[in-house]
């Protein structure tokens, strides 16, 4: 479940029954126990005007503030556009993604980690002209995500960081930065891993 700035939205939570269950009832499996995510390198001090930035917004319900440590970049011109990630336990994730800072939006979600791996990532900003990022995930590692479609519109390629969210579970986030065209006609771009699978992207 998607939840931005103060949209409420609590991530689902499974529920095994165990009073009153009868042998033709289904049984979910619950999720993993919540714990935190360490990431093995911290953010470098460049990164400092991102933490700095969030610090001073208004997070969605169950975000934290980010710290150099928890926080992961992907992508950035070192002074006002960039997307960032950090990981608030094994089950969500709070990412960033910054346009123009101190003249457009800065726009911070908390997803599911599982709700990324199926939906197609939502544009940030639907803005004519405007830059802005894609953010979306996937199992494991993957090594190489292209990102193909709209080629006059892209304006990066995929800049992805495989996590390990504990016990081996890996998993590898991924943004690309694309520029919406000034007509606001639709975009079309899909991405695609080296095994040939790909998703519609936007």
């Amino acid at each position: 479940m998607r939840r931005g700035f103060a949209v409420l939205g609590p991530t689902a939570v499974l529920i095994m029954a165990l009073t009153g269950a009868t042998a033709c009832e289904p049984l979910l499996d619950p999720l993993p126990p919540r714990h935190p995510v360490l990431l093995p390198t911290p953010a470098p001090p460049s990164a400092r005007w991102i933490v700095d930035l969030v610090a001073t917004l208004n997070l969605p319900p169950g975000c934290p503030k980010p710290t150099l440590p928890t926080l992961a970049v992907l992508d950035t011109d070192g002074e006002s556009r960039a997307v960032a990630f950090w990981p608030v336990d094994n089950l969500d994730v709070c990412y960033a993604v910054i346009n123009d800072a101190g003249r457009s939006p800065t726009t911070i979600w908390l997803d599911a980690v599982t709700d990324l791996f199926s939906r197609t990532p939502m544009p940030i900003d639907t803005t004519a002209g405007l830059d802005s990022y894609a953010f979306t995930a996937y199992r494991g590692q993957v090594d190489d995500i292209t990102v193909s479609g709209d080629p006059d519109d892209l304006v990066g390629p995929v800049r992805r960081r495989t996590v390990d969210l504990g016990a081996g579970a890996l998993v590898t986030f991924a943004a690309y930065h694309y520029r919406i065209p000034p007509t606001g006609r639709p975009l079309s771009f899909s991405l695609c891993t080296p095994d040939g699978t790909c998703r519609d992207a936007h």
